[in-house]
Formats: C-alpha cells, structure tokens, sequence
C-alpha cells in the first residue's frame, strides 16, 4: 500500500476506517486521521489517532 499523500511512498500505518496508507512523514506531521471527528471502530486500536492525539495535547496552550 502506498502514502495517501505521497504516492511514490511505501505506507507505513494504515486507516482501518477509511482504507488510506500513510508514510513517516505524515504521521510526524500528524496528517494522519481522515475523518477525527466522526465515530470510529477502530479507534481504540489506532495508531495514527494515538500519535496525532499526544502531538495536540502537547501543541495546545494551557494544557
């Protein structure tokens, strides 16, 4: 499976969900989680949710 974004990219962690692969690079940048606002099955078991998420709470002010 190849990046959602970067299609000359092997895909290093797939959405369940939605079916898209993403790269290193994208998940260190956290364009990782398609649709983060909506019901998600898999979410209790997704990788790219988990490192989006930590990266947000460390971004966010006050926190």
């Amino acid at each position: 499976m190849m990046c959602r974004y970067h299609s000359d990219r092997e895909a290093y962690v797939k959405c369940y969900k939605m079916d898209f692969g993403y790269c290193d690079e994208c998940l260190d940048s956290c364009e990782g989680c398609a649709d983060p606002s909506n019901y998600c099955q898999y979410r209790t078991q997704c990788v790219i949710w988990e490192l989006c998420r930590k990266s947000k709470k460390k971004a966010s002010p006050g926190r």
